[in-house]
């Protein structure tokens, strides 16, 4: 996503659908989400066809970098408004700015603009962005997330272009004390994206491919999901932006085929649970925050059951016994529990 850029597209027939999306990688602290992040930038980096933002930023100040031209360093240049935004802390890569993720939603859609994005303030006059295309990937702990992410983006389209990848569980264990068995070949990956950045071109269905889209797309759109965040409606394209990226990734020839689809539905299908997670407990009401808490201890015990005493000891700080009460009869009271 990162490398190609705006070169290659699908034909939706109203506008093209580019391959550039934006991820969150969200855990506790602790679990190692810094390491793909890092891994993804230095392959990006060896690559060299990127122009790379990362550390704390203004999203003024990326704008206005993105309006320059940028120099490679085998001696291209890029002068369009196309980037790679990444960071290992999203609440540290961008200042806090009510319109910051506004302006990342409207960039975004990248058909939008195919010419120009124009950004016009009183005090640093007209920006214009040329060919806009961005690509984004970062990182945060749940804390975090409600800092970078206020709640106006969660139901202003923010996140229903985002792909939330979340766990709460450790992945493989290991001390690093001896040296892994298999270890990322950056340098090898490196030359093959190298390649995948002199793609140019429309993507191309095979019939097999259109046929499970189509499937898939008439079964899952014609259901009725209650999701403020507005992904469900938009999922369609995110899924086609994921198979052209599983395409490329295997073979530069610009066909999408039926297993690149069906993988391109089961991850992307998959970031909801994300989504439904993160966004969970993000109401008005004052104890959102604990329902959220309180939902998601029974979801992930054993047959979804746990005391009210284990409860109360483990988020003594969270809520009390009077607080628990209203939670669980509001639960009951909807049918959750």
């Amino acid at each position: 996503s990162a490398v190609v850029r705006k070169s290659v597209f699908l034909d939706r027939f109203y506008y093209k659908l580019y391959p550039n999306i934006y991820v969150f990688l969200i855990a506790k602290s602790g679990m190692k989400k810094g390491v793909p992040v890092t891994l993804a930038r230095n392959l990006v980096t060896k690559a060299g066809t990127s122009r790379i933002i990362s550390g704390r930023n203004s999203m003024q100040r990326i704008v206005q970098d993105l309006g320059k031209a940028f120099s490679l360093e085998n001696g291209g240049v890029i002068k369009d408004a196309q980037g790679f935004l990444v960071s290992g802390e999203l609440a540290a890569f961008l200042v806090k700015d009510p319109d910051a993720l506004t302006i990342l939603t409207d960039l975004h859609d990248t058909h939008a603009y195919e010419d120009v994005w124009t950004n016009s303030l009183k005090g640093t006059g007209v920006d214009k962005l040329r060919s806009p295309c961005l690509t984004l990937l970062g990182a945060t702990n749940e804390d975090h997330f409600a800092e970078a992410v206020p709640q106006n983006a969660i139901g202003g389209g923010f996140i229903a272009r985002t792909f939330i990848v979340f766990s709460l569980e450790k992945g493989k264990l290991n001390s690093l004390t001896e040296a892994p068995t298999k270890i990322v070949d950056t340098s090898y990956l490196s030359e093959y994206l190298k390649e995948v950045a002199k793609m140019k071109g429309e993507f191309q269905w095979t019939t097999a491919s259109k046929k499970t889209y189509d499937k898939w797309y008439y079964s899952f759109m014609a259901s009725d999901a209650n999701d403020p965040t507005g992904t469900m409606n938009r999922i369609g394209d995110q899924i086609l932006k994921v198979a052209m990226i599983i395409s490329m990734a295997q073979e530069p020839d610009l066909i999408l085929k039926e297993s690149h689809v069906l993988e391109a539905i089961d991850v992307s299908t998959a970031c909801l649970a994300g989504m439904q997670q993160v966004t969970m407990g993000a109401g008005k009401s004052n104890l959102a925050f604990q329902t959220k808490i309180v939902m998601r201890e029974l979801l992930q015990q054993k047959e979804h059951k746990i005391s009210r005493q284990k409860l109360l000891q483990k988020y003594w700080g969270e809520f009390d016994g009077f607080d628990l009460d209203t939670i669980i009869e509001t639960l009951i009271g909807a049918g959750a529990v």
